[in-house]
């Protein structure tokens, strides 16, 4: 196979970022963010509401817990499935009891096939951030714009019109991006995106349509990568997050506001395996003096506002 010269085309190489959306930046000497009420240490939990359609393409990519199996598989689907049946309510009781009120990650087709979930995550108040259509349908390059233009457009209208929130979050389904997802996302009124996971902090990201604003949204210490991928045991888990904690809550002490991000899936984190393992680990974390939760909307404000000032 002979790859065309025009695979080599890149429009932004040369010394430095290889891009132009942001700026390099330093963050051990970047100024210091201080957070609203004194707090040193937001906990930014994200769960994520996926469908996984049973028929689900295997191209371009298979995201993380995609269905690997040939044909319709009963077996992958019903497993994720389990999450938006019987492990959101185990989580839902644990963030009542622990006063977390997460971003919710959220598949527009969730809200149309589960209204029952969406109405548990509205009369609670927690924010919802637009997640793509489904897990068959991804954002990656190459993807004709106006094609994607149309998923942008339906996921953010049918989660802002049955749930009646603002949704300014955007996190794309598998954490992939085409070269045009964050400016059709501004375009759509999007006010943050979660995808690029180059950093522990927000940053200001630029788009043909305006200034969106780049969230640490944690793939290294999701559920789906250790308990999934990795196989590991919940005390790894734990352990994992409790010293990423430590170091970030150092970190605080000395060079401003930090964030710890955790992802959690329903069909990893809810299983009555994990439940428990996670509900002495967030209790832990948020027992730390200067800590709270916070969702993304309340961060990415909080950050505009600091870094405007």
């Amino acid at each position: 196979m002979t790859i065309a010269a025009s695979y080599f085309d890149y429009p932004h190489r040369g010394p430095g970022m290889d891009q132009d959306r942001y700026p390099y930046r330093r963050l051990a000497r970047s100024p210091a963010v201080a957070w609203p009420g004194g707090a040193k240490l937001l906990v930014w939990v994200t769960l994520h509401l996926e469908h996984f359609p049973m028929d689900m393409p295997a191209k371009p990519f298979l995201p993380a817990g995609g269905m690997n199996r040939p044909g319709v598989s009963v077996w992958d689907y019903t497993q994720r499935d389990y999450g938006n049946r019987v492990g959101f309510y185990r989580l839902m009781k644990l963030f009542d009891r622990h006063g977390i009120r997460p971003t919710v990650a959220m598949n527009s087709q969730v809200a149309v096939r589960y209204p029952f979930l969406l109405e548990r995550i509205v009369e609670r108040g927690w924010e919802i951030a637009a997640s793509g259509v489904d897990m068959g349908h991804l954002h990656y390059g190459g993807l004709a714009e106006a094609a994607e233009r149309a998923q942008v457009e339906e996921a953010f209208g049918d989660l802002r019109r049955l749930s009646g929130q603002a949704v300014t979050g955007w996190h794309s389904p598998a954490h992939s991006q085409s070269q045009n997802t964050p400016d059709l996302v501004a375009e759509a009124g999007g006010l943050y995106v979660a995808d690029w996971i180059n950093d522990d902090m927000p940053y200001a990201f630029s788009t043909r349509s305006g200034t969106l604003t780049q969230m640490p949204l944690s793939y290294d210490l999701s559920d789906r990568k250790i308990l999934y991928q990795q196989s590991l045991p919940s005390s790894v888990y734990a352990q994992q997050v409790e010293m990423a904690c430590r170091c970030l809550r150092d970190e605080a002490d000395t060079r401003g506001g930090r964030i710890l991000s955790l992802s959690l899936s329903p069909w990893v984190a809810g299983l009555p395996a994990q439940i428990r393992t996670l509900d002495a680990l967030l209790g832990r974390i948020l027992s730390t003096p200067d800590t709270r939760p916070a969702n993304g909307e309340e961060i990415r404000a909080a950050w505009t506002a600091g870094a405007a000032g």
